[in-house]
């Protein structure tokens, strides 16, 4: 049975698609098979995996809320060994819809559940958010990776963000894959500040990778592609590798 995680963090713009997309890529060099939920109706991790919106027949809101939908709403991507369930904006409208229905923070689960043999890892790229979608993937999920990026409003956000998980795992058995710091800029000392600080507080729970800034994971996205496929000898992708190969060699003390 695969694994699934999510990929979280209420801040926006602190490396959750990236971090999804190019994690994905280095669980597939590792000969892993992974199925990507966007779960964010932003859809960027549909985007950036090259996805065009009129080739999308099923997305994650038809998913979430249709039965029958678990593997149409799937899809290739230019990488054999991941797929896809894409979004779109229509995702806005589900977390309204769900509040009057039954152990609404399970359906997520329920769903997933029906999928987890098929894929070694399940990925959920989460909305930057704190509510009932996010309670849903979270209570889907195995364990959480939180990207965390060099900059105070990030650090000062984590906090709030281990406190819902920590309410969540009362009743599930969630784990903390890791903290990730990204974005980490090596001409600077602010970054290596925020890295000591979070690792003062969170010493068991910061991974040992560091994911640094870098110009072709920036750029990777436009070519609908991950850093791997774009530039596998930067340093991005041999990053995003080592993080996948740490990753792996955890895996022991969950079983």
């Amino acid at each position: 049975m695969g694994r699934i995680i999510s990929i979280v963090n209420q801040k926006g713009g602190v490396g959750k698609t990236t971090t999804t997309i190019n994690l994905a890529a280095a669980f597939a060099y590792e000969n892993k098979k992974v199925l990507i939920v966007d779960f964010d109706e932003q859809s960027n991790a549909t985007k950036g995996l090259g996805i065009k919106r009129e080739d999308i027949l099923f997305d994650m809101a038809d998913f979430f809320s249709h039965i029958g939908l678990l593997q149409k709403a799937i899809m290739p991507t230019k990488n054999p060994y991941i797929s896809i369930i894409p979004s779109s904006i229509k995702l806005a409208s589900v977390e309204e819809a769900l509040y009057n229905i039954p152990n609404k923070e399970y359906l997520l689960q329920q769903k997933l559940i029906q999928l987890k043999d098929n894929y070694d890892y399940i990925l959920i790229d989460c909305p930057p958010s704190l509510g009932l979608i996010v309670d849903n993937a979270l209570y889907a999920s195995d364990s959480v990776i939180i990207p965390v990026d060099t900059s105070y409003f990030a650090y000062d956000a984590l906090s709030a963000m281990i406190n819902k998980i920590e309410h969540i795992q009362r009743t599930s058995n969630l784990v903390i894959e890791g903290i990730l710091i990204t974005k980490l800029d090596n001409r600077t000392t602010l970054g290596y500040d925020i890295l000591d600080k979070v690792r003062e507080l969170f010493p068991e729970k910061l991974f040992e990778t560091v994911i640094t800034y870098s110009s072709h994971i920036q750029m990777a996205p436009l070519y609908g592609e991950s850093v791997l496929e774009y530039s596998i000898n930067s340093r991005g992708a041999k990053e995003y590798r080592k993080l996948a190969q740490e990753i792996i060699r955890n895996e022991v003390k969950y079983k």
